[in-house]
């Protein structure tokens, strides 16, 4: 099944809004074996979502369409719509008393315009929206299915969970499992070297390597019409990947590293604390982004210049004066003095350049030293990350949480490939 997605607004157009409607859209639907094919973006002009919609019904087997069902003068879909598929608007009598309940439960006077998300394209079979106002729309032209979504990204991703998906899944008439396995400190390359012609011998499956600067994560989707194949072919194809990939796994589906460390702390019964110079208070956030980190997570220590990391961490002058900032000597110094002052089990400290300018020909831009210190001792690493200066602060970030991690869990803080 292809599925064409039209973002609608002149918000995206211009580039101030983000389209992250689209890639939402476009990753639940791949989980579930249905092809975006295309994906245009026009204007908040009738003539122009008319047009879209006429080119999507001629070469897709269905479309989805975000935006344009607020109550304002701009948003013009349900009039477009239903002009180009020759239906009239008329009222929702039960869309009509959501927006109005929903008005009085938040103790507002609504705008009279509000009611006008009430009025849709005759036939359609609305999907409530329980995040706001405009309803989701389905309606049937020739056989095709043609969904109408608010642009609001809460709303839209509630809807497209709730109905979306698996009204497309059943029209698509086949069975579907998926899982992802996320991966860090390997090159996308190494593992496709590692993994091989692997995939092969999974009958209906796909395996697509995602990498960016949080790792390698590794999707398989197994697809088919009979579903005892699919799953004994999707728990054939999990096993024998996560056998090859678990020297360098760090979680599996939609967890993250920060999460996976935070787990990792509160099952061994350690606190964390960290020691930042480059990434300025960025890994102490990722941390904290987790509910409940304070159950394993003491404190954070920014230490952008040398006296700072003096007087807070008691790194040596020495040291600094001897080997720079950037050196494996002051990280260390600095996750020892981390840890002896939060009076914690495990402590992490990242030093090092992140650009664009402050390189040199013995420590370029992207230079970064992590190290993490606990009761077996403290050891450094050096790392060279290519990119921007956002870019070598994130990778800097995951690094740091990976060394957390291998060092509670008792791994070798160098994962290889088997």
């Amino acid at each position: 099944m292809q599925i064409e997605i039209v973002s609608i607004g002149n918000e995206v157009l211009s580039g101030r809004t983000l389209d992250t409607n689209f890639a939402f859209l476009a990753r639940a639907l791949e989980r579930v074996s249905v092809q975006v094919a295309w994906h245009t973006t026009v204007a908040d002009s009738s003539e122009r979502i008319a047009e879209a919609l006429a080119r999507a019904l001629e070469r897709a087997d269905g479309v989805v369409m975000t935006g344009g069902l607020g109550p304002t003068p701009d948003d013009l879909t349900r009039k477009a719509v239903a002009a180009a598929l020759g239906r009239h608007l008329q009222l929702d009598e039960g869309v009509l008393e959501h927006v109005r309940a929903r008005a009085k439960r938040t103790g507002r006077k609504l705008p009279a315009s509000f009611e006008s998300q009430a009025l849709l394209p005759r036939g359609a079979e609305v999907w409530i929206n329980r995040h706001g106002t405009a309803p989701g729309v389905l309606l049937e032209h020739e056989g095709k299915p043609v969904i109408l979504l608010p642009g609001i990204p809460q709303e839209m991703e509630a809807l497209a969970d709730e109905y979306v998906v698996p009204c497309l899944q059943k029209r698509s008439g086949r069975s579907v499992e998926a899982f992802t396995l996320r991966t860090a400190g390997v090159y996308e390359t190494m593992l496709q070297e590692r993994i091989g012609a692997l995939p092969q011998g999974w009958p209906g499956a796909t395996l697509a390597y995602l990498p960016s600067y949080f790792g390698v994560d590794l999707r398989v989707t197994v697809a088919g019409d009979d579903p005892a194949q699919v799953r004994e072919v999707t728990g054939r194809a999990y096993a024998e990947l996560k056998a090859i990939v678990r020297p360098v796994l760090y979680a599996e589906g939609e967890r993250t590293m920060h999460e996976a460390v935070g787990e990792a702390l509160l099952a061994k019964g350690w606190r964390l604390a960290t020691a930042e110079s480059c990434t300025g208070g960025l890994l102490a956030k990722r941390i904290t982004d987790v509910p409940g980190a304070s159950r394993w997570f003491e404190r954070g220590f920014v230490t952008y210049s040398n006296a700072a990391k003096v007087e807070l961490l008691g790194v040596e002058p020495a040291a600094l004066a001897a080997d720079g900032a950037v050196s494996a000597a002051v990280a260390e110094q600095m996750a020892r003095g981390a840890r002896e002052r939060a009076q914690v089990e495990v402590a992490v400290a990242v030093t090092g350049i992140a650009g664009p300018g402050g390189g040199s020909d013995e420590k370029p831009v992207g230079t970064v030293f992590i190290a993490v210190a606990s009761p077996g001792g403290a050891a450094a690493r050096r790392y060279a990350f290519a990119g921007t200066r956002h870019v070598v602060r994130e990778r800097s970030v995951q690094t740091a949480l990976d060394l957390v991690r291998r060092r509670v869990l008792d791994l070798a803080l160098d994962p290889k490939l088997e």
